[in-house]
């Protein structure tokens, strides 16, 4: 998604500073599936403005620029919602050194592979618990290590081979 509807979905939640905005890329919920700069975010608040889809209001700071506390407007909402019902999401793309790591595992220790597979299982463990806290299956001991058992049964071939 283009970084004006990132925008435009980050202050469906409330007010917010570019700051703020990209604290919510950065740290907050939307960590986990997009990433959005401040080069970005503020032209895109800006396109937003001109558009008449935010508005902003001004705080004076002391011995620093005024902050601008922008909202979205009735128009942004009904902009946002029609974006979602009309777009396709384009294919996920994942990162992850884990992952590439485990890529080569039958390189690595066992130690080291069941090591980086614990801490895989956990990391998304704790990204499930965050995204949706209420849901009780979020806490479920090694969920996604089913996505990682294929790589034992590599080492394992590999080590009874040499």
């Amino acid at each position: 998604m283009d970084v004006r509807t990132l925008c435009l979905g980050a202050l469906m939640g409330g007010e917010a500073t570019g700051y703020e905005i990209r604290k919510m890329f950065e740290d907050g919920t939307f960590s986990h599936f997009q990433i959005a700069s401040l080069g970005s975010i503020y032209p895109a608040l800006t396109k937003l403005t001109q558009d008449g889809l935010v508005t902003f209001v001004e705080h004076e700071q002391e011995n620093r620029p005024d902050k601008k506390i922008y909202q979205l407007t009735s128009e942004g909402r009904r902009s946002f919602l029609r974006t979602l019902l009309q777009t396709r999401p384009a294919e996920d793309r994942y990162r992850s050194d884990i992952l590439f790591m485990l890529t080569f595992a039958e390189e690595m220790p066992i130690e080291l592979t069941e090591a980086l597979i614990d801490e895989f299982a956990a990391r998304h463990e704790l990204m499930a618990s965050q995204i949706d806290p209420e849901n009780k299956e979020n806490r479920q001991p090694n969920r996604p290590m089913a996505l990682m058992m294929q790589v034992r049964p590599s080492r394992a071939a590999c080590l009874s081979q040499g």
